[in-house]
């Protein structure tokens, strides 16, 4: 069941995405694709594995329902967020959108924990925001480096 609703919700989220146009190019898209999978996975198994904050179900639906919402929902949110960030030229918008970006994704997380698919060990909000800003804002700045030296 879980896996039927993050996967409707990513195929929505997803069409939306290709059908709206875009003022970010295919090649900064796969290189923030890149680069959150490249923060998020290693600093979330250190968290769920290592520091046992958060612990993934065993179930294997919810398993992959997991891994669908961590390779592409996640990826996709910010890579929606940056776009919509281009829209705005006020760094004062841009800072909003980028707050609405981290409370987005830890509602996101929030939903997974009420859905059961991640069991809450010692997991906590403040973690949990630290956790997403770290992600967004570093995948951010690198963004804006690779933009300003090959687009």
């Amino acid at each position: 069941m879980n896996i039927s609703i993050i996967s409707s919700i990513t195929l929505l989220i997803l069409i939306s995405f290709y059908v709206t146009p875009k003022k970010i190019h295919i090649f900064e898209i796969i290189f923030i694709w890149l680069v959150v999978w490249l923060l998020m996975h290693p600093l979330s198994w250190i968290i769920y594995v290592n520091l046992t904050w958060i612990k993934v179900s065993t179930r294997i639906g919810d398993f992959w329902t997991y891994a669908f919402d961590r390779l592409i929902l996640f990826p996709l949110l910010i890579v929606l967020f940056f776009e919509a960030s281009l829209r705005f030229n006020r760094k004062a918008a841009k800072c909003i959108i980028l707050f609405v970006a981290i409370l987005t994704l830890m509602l996101n997380e929030y939903v997974l924990l009420k859905k059961g698919v991640l069991h809450e060990v010692k997991w906590n909000i403040v973690f949990s925001f630290i956790e997403k800003s770290f992600i967004l804002l570093v995948s951010y700045f690198l963004w804006m480096k690779f933009r300003g030296k090959f687009i």
